[in-house]
């Protein structure tokens, strides 16, 4: 067994498999032991407290039927008198069943005498009313049956504390066993842990003294001294491998002269380099057949090097966008050369496919390289961040919307009337609350795009209409301001690829910060025309204009324009959602302004 390589290390493994197995093993121990203690101990005692509880409760329903038959309808108070004595017994028989402490059996006993002598007044009390009437009825009620009544009661309580104090002292005794099993475990586990490693430590030195020879052989073979030879005595695998080694340095002497061999050994190098990259690679030629793949490409495709040489692209790699985009970027010269693609094997993987064309001195395409960037680990960051964000964005909002409508019914003193000082105070409020929880909106917004949960239902439509939608709404707010908002087109404009929901909210954004930022006797204008295959819409105001210096930065994360009126001012996130919106849609968007001139924000979508 201990002659071969593999037989040295199963008996190491086996070793420390034995040391988790006997570690495990106590482990289970005493977990099984500390269940059967918790569920011997507190089982009983939550029985005799619960039964405790349910007694009370039908005492205090019969005490209702005697009232009821005294004041109310002696029939219906003897029917519900009765159907509570079953009720208690049955609760009776169960606490009786379930005595643990030593004075609780004597505390069930009493409790049975006083509730028998309660249904043998509750008799007494029948005949003194059927005799001496309600008056005599009730005074007897008084007089006996309410002191019995909180005897009973107090017994139960009594029962039912006990019970709870025992419970208690058996789950710190619990406690405390639990404590110690897992301070056992741990000094268990450690020895374990150090015992384990100081014996890998001496059996994998002892195993790889032959393999360490050998490595030191490899280097200097490496340098160029070929005439080394390696002295290693054992008879495993190692040794075999060590003669075999030898006999290989003796042939490369012979081969290292010739011409064929440098090529070979760049080549090599080249091959090596490529093979060490730990991101899948894949080169193919101008007919999408593979002629290299590397390692981590195998191992993540769970295809061998051979199988997939001189095979098309997509028999070995089954993923059409990942193609759709390598033959954009060979035969229609795309320029963006990075796509990010979801795999799902087994679990999900994002990957950034990097196409790069192969080109000789004449600059004659020659194939391309793609290289699979793993981001999975980005990505489940971004959605951790999009999470935190969402959580934190709905804990936001329901107390913003409750300070919004509060100071509304404040402001509209449905509350009271208040003073000028007071309405200025609860406005400044209200404004700020309805700031943050658009802030809140947007948080959300953003969050669905960059986690890719927004989902996009792009589709033919046309652009009037989403124009049209989008600007009923805001003419009543135009006119308040005494701005004139209007829309220009030209005729029968062809449909558009396009989401309307989102580009509705683009448009909404636009024209809203518009109307912010223009004052009585402005204008505001949406257009639309198409050219180069593109439908090109802009939102043209000539209110106060963006300093030049933020003509690039204004579509930034929570960019904000310094000197503008803090009254009106945003979150510093729409516009950057407007151009996430409108890059996901394959346009772009820009801003043209000059300040008390006016601003121009155009963008552009792809025609269906």
């Amino acid at each position: 067994m201990f002659k071969t390589l593999k037989g040295k290390i199963s008996f190491l493994y086996l070793i420390l498999v034995l040391l988790i197995a006997v570690v495990g093993s106590i482990s289970i121990f005493h977990f099984y032991k500390l269940e059967k203690t918790i569920d011997g101990l507190l089982a009983n005692r939550y029985k005799s407290i619960q039964a405790a509880t349910n007694m009370r409760g039908v005492i205090d329903n019969q005490n209702s039927a005697l009232l009821i038959y005294i004041s109310i309808d002696q029939d219906k108070g003897i029917e519900l008198f009765n159907e509570n004595t079953g009720e208690f017994i049955k609760w009776y028989n169960i606490e009786t069943n379930s005595i643990t402490e030593p004075d609780e059996k004597k505390i069930a006993e009493n409790i049975n005498n006083d509730y028998n002598n309660f249904i043998k007044s509750f008799s007494k009390l029948q005949e003194i009313k059927n005799t001496e009437g309600a008056k005599g009825a009730v005074d007897f009620y008084n007089s006996n049956i309410i002191p019995s009544l909180n005897k009973i009661k107090d017994e139960i309580k009594t029962l039912s504390q006990m019970n709870e104090a025992a419970m208690f002292k058996d789950e710190e005794a619990a406690t405390k066993f639990g404590q110690s099993s897992l301070y056992l475990i741990m000094e268990l586990s450690g020895l374990a842990v150090i015992g384990g490693f100081l014996m890998s430590v001496y059996f994998i030195n002892r195993f790889l003294r032959p393999l360490n020879k050998l490595t030191d052989s490899i280097k200097n073979v490496k340098a160029g001294n070929l005439d080394y030879k390696i002295d290693i005595e054992t008879k495993d695998e190692i040794g075999e491998l060590s003669i075999e080694f030898y006999n290989m340095t003796k042939r490369l002497q012979q081969y290292e002269q010739s011409t064929l061999g440098k090529l070979v050994s760049e080549r090599n190098k080249s091959n090596a380099i490529l093979m060490s990259i730990p991101d899948p690679i894949i080169v193919i030629d101008n007919d999408y057949k593979i002629t290299m793949i590397n390692k981590a490409c195998e191992k993540f495709f769970n295809v061998s090097s051979e199988k997939a040489i001189n095979r098309h692209f997509l028999e070995i790699i089954r993923n059409s966008q990942i193609f759709e985009y390598i033959v954009n970027v060979l035969e229609k010269n795309e320029t963006n050369n990075e796509k990010t693609v979801l795999f799902k094997i087994n679990n999900e993987y994002y990957f950034n496919v990097i196409v790069t064309k192969l080109t000789d001195t004449d600059e004659n395409t020659n194939g391309a390289v793609i290289v699979l960037n793993n981001i999975t680990h980005l990505k489940k960051l971004e959605k951790i961040k999009s999470d935190f964000i969402t959580i934190i964005s709905h804990e936001f909002k329901t107390p913003l919307t409750s300070i919004i409508m509060g100071a509304s019914m404040i402001l509209n003193e449905s509350l009271g009337e208040i003073n000028v000082g007071q309405k200025n105070v609860i406005n400044t409020i209200k404004k700020e609350s309805e700031r943050l929880s658009t802030l809140v909106d947007e948080l959300l917004q953003l969050s669905k795009l960059e986690s890719d949960k927004s989902v996009f239902n792009i589709h033919p439509c046309a652009i009037d209409v989403i124009i049209d939608n989008c600007i009923k709404p805001l003419y009543e707010i135009a006119e308040q301001k005494d701005v004139k908002l209007y829309y220009e087109a030209d005729e029968n404009l062809p449909k558009v690829m396009a989401d309307p929901e989102k580009i509705e909210w683009v448009l909404n954004n636009l024209i809203t910060n518009a109307l912010k930022y223009t004052y009585a006797g402005d204008e505001i204008c949406v257009s639309a025309f198409t050219k180069n295959q593109k439908m090109y819409v802009s939102v043209k105001d000539t209110g106060e204009g963006i300093p030049e210096e933020y003509a690039d930065k204004i579509f930034d994360k929570f960019v904000q324009v310094k000197g503008q009126d803090t009254e009106v001012r945003g979150t510093g996130l729409g516009l950057y959602i407007v151009k996430e919106i409108i890059k996901s849609h394959g346009g772009e968007i820009w801003c043209e302004s000059k300040i008390d001139e006016g601003s121009k924000f155009t963008f552009y979508l792809p025609l269906a």
